[in-house]
């Protein structure tokens, strides 16, 4: 119980300077851009005390393929933990929907992140949306887009939808596959005895989730970059395809 009122401690203390921190910052950076560019600087930043925070441990392999800045990375998606693990291995802009922009709390840090949030139920913004997030990469961000369109158990990974990988064609960037993987938690293999622990999805409570994790000690998680695709080369659903196979395959492989 100690461990845990201590975790919730840092926790608080960890939002208290993120938020203050990053107001900060955005009213000194003036332009949308400079704005978007100090809050992914700043989230990589808190995201790395965070982890030490929550006791997240990471294996990271294929890092070099995030560079040069200026990719649309697409992942796998279980949790808002995902987002803290990303960030905290390069500065980062996130594709999110509104209805997490909509969420008290949640949207609002989100925001002050520099989250790029989508409408994915109407078709006719798509086309809107695309070409922004075509001018983020332009601009020098990775986009991290999680395709599924939700979070999951971790039992499966859903199909990938492709309406917004036509963002890399636009922008004639490469697209990195990614997969996140949730190995172990307090020295127990990720089950679906223990899934919920980490995975936030479904119609779960953010606050209710947070406090339940802050009792778990200890989470091995894995990430794998895969080779850039040339979305020169291929049309987004053919990337979308093989992104799928490659992330699936990496996921399950330690079943």
């Amino acid at each position: 119980m100690m461990l845990r009122f201590i975790k919730l401690t840092s926790t608080v203390f960890l939002f208290m300077v993120f938020i203050a921190g990053a107001l900060i910052l955005r009213f000194y950076a003036v332009s949308d851009v400079n704005k978007r560019r100090v809050g992914a600087w700043f989230v990589t930043k808190m995201s790395r005390l965070g982890l030490k925070v929550f006791g997240i441990n990471i294996t990271s392999l294929g890092d070099e393929f995030l560079e040069p800045a200026g990719r649309i990375i697409i992942s796998n998606h279980m949790s808002y933990l995902d987002i803290i693990i990303y960030a905290s291995i390069r500065p980062s802009v996130f594709v999110s929907s509104v209805e997490i922009q909509q969420t008290p709390f949640l949207g609002f840090l989100a925001k002050l992140g520099g989250t790029f949030f989508v409408e994915r139920r109407n078709p006719k913004l798509v086309k809107l949306e695309v070409g922004n997030m075509a001018e983020l990469v332009k601009e020098g961000f990775n986009v991290v887009l999680f395709p599924e369109g939700t979070s999951t158990d971790g039992s499966q990974i859903l199909p990938f939808r492709s309406s917004l990988l036509a963002a890399a064609s636009a922008a004639k960037v490469d697209v990195v596959p990614a997969c996140i993987r949730y190995d172990e938690i307090d020295s127990f293999p990720f089950s679906s005895e223990n899934c919920d622990k980490v995975c936030w999805y479904g119609d779960m409570s953010f606050a209710p989730h947070l406090w339940n994790f802050l009792k778990v000690t200890e989470v091995k998680t894995k990430i794998t970059f895969f080779a850039p695709m040339d979305s020169s080369k291929s049309d987004r659903k053919q990337i979308t395809q093989v992104a799928h196979q490659l992330i699936s395959q990496e996921y399950f492989s330690a079943a």
